[in-house]
């Protein structure tokens, strides 16, 4: 007789989805364990800090003003804060800040151009750059720009002009050699330029960049002379100023045939 065998009894399953549950615990621990050990390693620091672009200003200064020292988070702050440090400084005109990983930090600098000098009540040369700030010249390295005479520290005029004269080509703005102020009752801004080349040029600040293209005309194709650049344009050789007048000769002649 056939005896039956009795089927084994299976082990109860643990659910899959508790299973999962604990993967997921497990690579949660071991993801936060290695973010934890990452930002304690050298990886996550700035190791090198690099600026390039400076002019008048020193690496150290752009270094002091960006408010970070090798060792410090790479990832905190953020580019755009530490650009706004940098900006902060009186000549930067644009800044901007690369993360290169791992811990190189380039800060790439655009200092505001140079556009004219001005001896100051020390007696010292200064350049001035397109926003009106005077910065003391470099020993030895004078830029080849206009002198800035008569004009006042805080003239909000001073700043327009310098303004101005970075809107001006490099041949032109070259060329000038003195700007002073002259205002009169109709136009308070009213300058008076001259330049190497021997011309004088009365115009105004709020006038000049429209007048450019004139007065480059002028220079490179006349002969030296007095340009009025106001309402309207007028241009008179210094050679026309200084030749006698046809009656002035016929007098002259008249007066030798006289005493004769």
């Amino acid at each position: 007789m056939n005896e039956r065998i009795p089927a084994l009894k299976r082990e109860p399953e643990v659910p899959r989805r508790r299973i999962s549950k604990l993967l997921a615990v497990l690579i949660a621990l071991f993801a936060i364990v290695l973010v934890v050990l990452f930002f304690r390693s050298p990886l996550s620091k700035v190791a090198d800090i690099r600026v390039t672009g400076t002019n008048h200003l020193s690496e150290s200064e752009v270094k002091k003003a960006l408010g970070i020292v090798p060792g410090d988070s790479f990832f905190s702050p953020g580019s755009s804060k530490l650009e706004g440090n940098v900006k902060a400084l009186p000549p930067v005109k644009n800044v901007r800040v690369v993360k290169k990983f791992p811990g190189t930090v380039e800060v790439r600098v655009q200092e505001y151009g140079e556009v004219a000098m001005e001896i100051g009540t020390d007696g010292a040369v200064r350049v001035v750059l397109e926003n009106g700030l005077a910065v003391p010249a470099k020993s030895g390295s004078l830029p080849d720009k206009p002198i800035l005479t008569g004009w006042r520290p805080d003239d909000a005029a001073r700043k327009a002009l310098c303004q101005a004269l970075a809107s001006m080509p490099d041949d032109l703005l070259t060329d000038l050699s003195e700007i002073k102020p002259d205002p009169s009752a109709s136009y308070p801004d009213r300058i008076k330029l001259f330049t190497r080349s021997r011309f004088e040029v009365i115009t105004t600040i709020s006038k000049l960049q429209e007048k450019i293209p004139y007065l480059s005309e002028i220079v490179e194709n006349r002969e030296p002379g007095r340009i009025l650049m106001l309402e309207a344009d007028t241009y008179l050789p210094f050679s026309a100023e200084n030749a006698p007048s046809e009656t002035g000769e016929a007098d002259k002649h008249k007066e030798n045939g006289t005493t004769q």
